[in-house]
């Protein structure tokens, strides 16, 4: 179901174009170096995983709340994605695990993007080609982990780099739409007024 932008009082835009936004930036950030652009991922990619969590979590809460129950669980698992990465991230314990354990926890969030991927295909065009390209991302990332090829890692990288240029495309066009329509995103209550004439 798309987004109703002629609706007056709908705020479900704020939600979708700053959770979409949050996760461009993270999965192009981590894919840059998936994509062998980079060695690792730097202080600014790093330093991003808890706030966009964070950020993620309050979006996903707002989707909920405005009926937007795929962005809501997209989000919600964002958040959980990001918030344990960096928490592994951290842990000095990380380091010592085989890749192969690594690896599980990889699967475990395709399967979940794969099969949430399934149930979005009422959600536009947008959305299902993103949590498509997420769960090849994360499968093929899996593979790397558990084989240790390169290759692997390379496809993942650039197949996020895609993904977070459809998150993108979806956040723009959310918000972009919503002021064609003659709405300020900024201002609902100008909506208002010009739909009670």
């Amino acid at each position: 179901m798309a987004i109703n932008v002629n609706e007056p009082n709908n705020r479900c835009v704020t939600a979708s174009t700053v959770g979409y936004m949050c996760l461009a930036l993270i999965i192009w950030m981590v894919s840059m170096t998936n994509a062998a652009w980079y060695a690792k991922v730097y202080a600014h990619g790093s330093s991003l995983m808890l706030p966009m969590a964070i950020l993620l979590g309050l979006m996903g809460i707002l989707a909920y709340l405005h009926g937007r129950s795929l962005d809501a669980l997209v989000f919600f698992a964002g958040t959980g994605l990001l918030w344990s990465a960096r928490a592994a991230g951290l842990a000095t314990s990380a380091a010592l695990e085989p890749l192969s354990y690594a690896g599980w926890y990889w699967a475990g969030w395709a399967v979940f993007f794969g099969y949430v991927w399934l149930g979005s295909f009422r959600a536009g065009f947008l959305r299902p080609f993103f949590l498509l390209g997420l769960a090849i991302a994360l499968a093929t990332y899996t593979l790397y982990e558990w084989t240790n090829l390169r290759l692997f890692a390379l496809i993942s990288g650039y197949v996020g780099l895609v993904t977070s240029i459809i998150a993108l495309v979806i956040s723009a066009s959310d918000v972009v739409y919503f002021g064609h329509e003659g709405h300020s995103p900024n201002d609902d209550r100008a909506a208002e007024h010009a739909h009670a004439t």
